[in-house]
């Protein structure tokens, strides 16, 4: 798990845009960082921050390469008035926020996709380590444990790995509900 910090500014700005009072704020900025999932980098910046959401809580944050949470707006801020947009800003950004989420989510798709073909390419192997050692001898068998423990581990990431796709792929096909 991330080690997140807090500044000054996102305590303010928690305290103002979510109603969190000044000793709330700290901890509850870093449970919102912690569940939170990477939504596009900032180009201003050059990368250095990012900005993520936590669809649960409903409030994006912009975090810093560092960890340190910069600042914080509920998911809809801009949404909340209509007094900060006219309604044709507030549709093109819905429609953005919606064709940048779909793509994210079919980018993760593809991934998970490509590592669940390796997946079952990786299980497939280590099934024929298996059957080769039940003829195998004594020196083969040694070489073959080696191959299987090699093979088991990189299972071992892989599902890791793919398991962390279909969560976040799962956070944006959530997160999309409401553009839909």
């Amino acid at each position: 798990m991330n080690k997140y910090n807090v500044s000054r500014s996102a305590v303010k700005n928690a305290v103002v845009r979510l109603g969190l009072t000044n000793a709330q704020a700290p901890n509850a900025l870093i449970k919102y960082a912690q569940g939170s999932s990477f939504v596009w980098l900032l180009e201003s910046t050059s990368g250095s921050q990012a900005v993520y959401d936590n669809y649960n809580e409903r409030v994006r944050l912009v975090i810093a390469e560092n960890g340190s949470v910069l600042d914080v707006f509920p998911i809809d801020y801009a949404l909340q008035s209509p007094h900060n947009l006219s309604e044709e800003v507030c549709q093109s950004l819905k429609e953005s926020t919606k064709k940048t989420l779909i793509a994210r989510r079919d980018e993760i798709h593809r991934k998970w996709c490509e590592v669940e073909v390796d997946f079952h390419a990786n299980s497939h192997e280590i099934a024929k380590v298996r059957l080769a050692m039940i003829e195998a001898k004594l020196e083969e068998k040694a070489e073959l444990n080696k191959r299987l423990a090699n093979l088991c581990a990189e299972n071992k990431r892989l599902h890791i790995e793919r398991s962390e796709l279909r969560k976040e792929r799962t956070e944006l096909e959530r997160a999309l509900v409401p553009y839909i």
